[in-house]
């Protein structure tokens, strides 16, 4: 279940953070879809991390 979170949550940041940055000058959704891409990124390399 955690690996397939993990993957969602890379895919999700990816999309969110290409989203946000390729429109970031046009609305402050999309800087916020930036934040959210970071965030959902960094959560899934938590993740990944070994316990």
């Amino acid at each position: 279940m955690g690996f397939y979170i993990m993957i969602m949550s890379f895919i999700l940041g990816i999309f969110f953070t290409i989203l946000g940055g390729s429109r970031w000058k046009r609305n402050f959704l999309y800087k916020a879809f930036i934040v959210l891409g970071i965030i959902l990124i960094l959560f899934a390399i938590y993740l990944a991390r070994p316990h």
